[in-house]
């Protein structure tokens, strides 16, 4: 997986984020996204993807 930075994220960039924002190794997955989109196509359906988290009971 090619990570980049800040720096290099570009429009038309996947901004998925790896890593904490408040960290200095803060990278960005930078695969060609959707023009309607922030992320790209795999990371669009992670975003969209619905918890797995256990329902309280």
């Amino acid at each position: 997986m090619n990570k980049i930075t800040m720096e290099e994220l570009k429009s038309g960039m996947c901004r998925w984020p790896f890593g904490n924002t408040e960290d200095e190794g803060l990278s960005f997955c930078g695969k060609p996204s959707d023009p309607a989109a922030p992320y790209c196509e795999e990371h669009t359906i992670m975003a969209q993807a619905p918890s797995r988290r256990p329902k309280a009971t």
